[in-house]
């Protein structure tokens, strides 16, 4: 009966961190590159805060993806939560630059390698550049908390196993 119990707790567990496991991207919008003036992090967060009518300028840049023109795929990686993408893609007369949000607390998401459909100024196949910008109050935990929660999780996961045990 116990083996029977911890293999439900296992498999409840198990499926709900698989299910948790999904990367949101949620596609903003876009606008053309012609308007700006260089493919750098500064005009890259000039036009998010354009397009996002909003003031950004206590935005960090948190990730700066180069030389992405060789790619061939899905470009995958680590993000903040809640941060913004400022992505490039070429085309005719500069392409265009697409906006996203990561959602959902997620931590690693996979940039679109051709461009929104919506997106009639860039060209398939074209991803050039990913900048991450982080708003105020998105941060990675230090060392030290990391270290607590995972003291704090281990000894949980005692006290379940030890009341499970009666």
């Amino acid at each position: 009966m116990k083996l029977l119990k911890y293999f439900v707790a296992v498999a409840a567990l198990t499926g709900a961190l698989t299910l948790s496991a999904q990367a949101h991207l949620q596609f903003l919008g876009f606008t053309d590159f012609a308007s700006q003036h260089d493919n750098n992090p500064d005009t890259n967060k000039e036009a998010l805060g354009n397009f996002l009518d909003q003031d950004v300028s206590n935005f960090a840049l948190c990730g700066n993806f180069e030389d992405l023109s060789g790619s061939t795929a899905d470009v995958n990686i680590d993000v903040m939560a809640g941060s913004f993408l400022v992505v490039h893609y070429g085309g005719p007369k500069g392409g265009s630059l697409e906006f996203f949000q990561v959602v959902d607390g997620e931590t690693n998401v996979n940039v679109p390698f051709n461009p929104n459909p919506a997106d009639n100024l860039a060209s398939p196949a074209s991803i050039s550049s990913i900048r991450e910008f982080c708003p105020p109050g998105t941060h990675v935990p230090d060392s030290g908390t990391t270290a607590m929660l995972l003291g704090s999780a281990l000894a949980g996961l005692g006290l379940v196993r030890r009341h499970l045990k009666r």
